[in-house]
């Protein structure tokens, strides 16, 4: 007899018990086990949900009882924390197949904190107010798969409303471990991570097709956003194995501190430590991508090309890309294996920069190359490739670098 899966619904006793009680019955009535972790801060509050706030905040070594005098954005903090470090044990332990969380902003900080603590495939669904209007995901989902659902109206009492979003999140977590929820597996192979944008697409996924023909199994992930950070966090577990990493653009804004990619320090720092094969090409790293009302001020004297109506790529200045190409160059000169092959393709970083082209300039590219010459290790090789990112040419040599890298064998050039 199969085993009934269980589901946790983490929220407030306090200010949110009708939610929770029809999520509970809900949940129970179709077959799972159902259990609430509370996380109310009211004072003198006592609830009866199967794991009391009183448990979580012993999950990290503190007594609630010893709390008195605590704000409440102290008293939230420490059942984030709690929380954190609750959520994951009873998965490890069996106890957790899957979990929902409802509440505001603080709340939802609180159940997304939980969540991100649990492995990828693991069914997490947060309904939230405040997942509308101008608010961004990395605020509730970060680097994971959470589900994210609006939750229309104010959590503050069941209504028509509340009784058929609810419905639908309670309906979306049992479906998820009816059908799927299993936790990313371990890879049995090479698992390969490599990096892509808009402007680098047609090198690095055809690069990432030749080598699937060689049965590698490659997962892409976007380099503006989380995508580099979320395959840091993989190559750090274990998952990812080997890295063609074509596409360092977050690093372009880690060096302005701010825009598209902001937020994913240490871009390489992973692969480095682990000694993982590499194949590092700066791609992407000569342009920002820049709203319409953010422009530089010296915008008249740099290269740009719209992206759409209200998005330009604006082309960077040696100054600049010598900056960035010493972050770069520092990260990988810390390799402590030296399994690191850098490909530099002699005809542009990505679309629009060949000669003629909108975003050629020959100063920049030689600028690039001049500090990976002079300041990158020299057991670390640099291979030219005569050709632009995007072109075929040099899909096959990344592909064939990587393959070189995995297998041993010599690069046929």
């Amino acid at each position: 007899m199969a085993q009934v899966k269980s589901i946790a619904v983490l929220a407030c006793c306090d200010t949110k018990y009708p939610e929770i009680k029809f999520l509970r019955e809900m949940i129970r009535k179709a077959g799972f086990n159902a259990f609430v972790i509370d996380v109310s801060t009211s004072p003198g509050f006592s609830s009866a949900a199967e794991i009391s706030r009183e448990q979580v905040a012993s999950e990290i070594g503190i007594v609630w009882s010893e709390l008195k005098g605590l704000l409440k954005h102290e008293l939230l903090d420490i059942v984030s924390r709690g929380a954190a470090k609750l959520v994951p044990r009873l998965y490890r332990e069996g106890l957790l197949d899957g979990i929902i969380s409802i509440g505001g902003l603080q709340n939802t900080m609180v159940g997304s904190n939980a969540m991100r603590a649990l492995p990828i495939g693991v069914p997490k669904v947060m309904v939230s107010t405040v997942a509308t209007g101008q608010r961004t995901f990395d605020l509730i989902v970060g680097t994971k798969d959470i589900t994210v659902i609006p939750a229309i109206c104010d959590l503050s009492g069941m209504n028509i409303i509340s009784e058929t979003v609810l419905g639908n999140a309670a309906g979306a977590v049992m479906g998820m471990l009816r059908y799927a929820g299993k936790e990313l597996p371990k890879a049995r192979t090479e698992i390969i991570g490599t990096t892509l944008m808009g402007a680098t697409n047609d090198g690095v996924a055809n690069a990432a097709r030749y080598l699937e023909e060689k049965g590698y199994h490659v997962i892409s992930f976007h380099s503006t956003g989380v995508g580099g950070k979320v395959m840091e966090e993989l190559i750090a577990e274990g998952t990812i194995t080997a890295t063609m990493d074509l596409t360092l653009h977050e690093i372009v804004y880690e060096y302005f501190g701010s825009g598209f990619g902001f937020g994913t320090e240490n871009r390489l720092k992973q692969g480095v430590d682990k000694g993982i094969p590499m194949v590092v090409c700066p791609g992407g790293i000569d342009f920002i991508c820049q709203w319409k009302n953010e422009l530089f001020p010296d915008i008249a004297e740099r290269k740009m090309i719209w992206h759409n109506a209200s998005l330009a790529h604006v082309k960077l200045t040696v100054k600049e890309v010598s900056d960035i190409s010493r972050m770069i160059v520092s990260r990988l000169n810390e390799s402590a294996t030296g399994k690191v092959v850098v490909l530099m393709p002699r005809h542009g970083l990505r679309t629009f920069t060949r000669a003629g082209e909108p975003l050629h300039d020959p100063a920049v590219d030689q600028a690039i190359m001049n500090i990976f010459e002079q300041e990158l290790r020299r057991d670390i090789p640099i291979k030219n490739v005569d050709a632009n990112l995007i072109d075929d040419e040099f899909s096959r040599r990344a592909a064939g670098e990587m393959d070189a890298l995995l297998s041993g064998a010599a690069v046929r050039v």
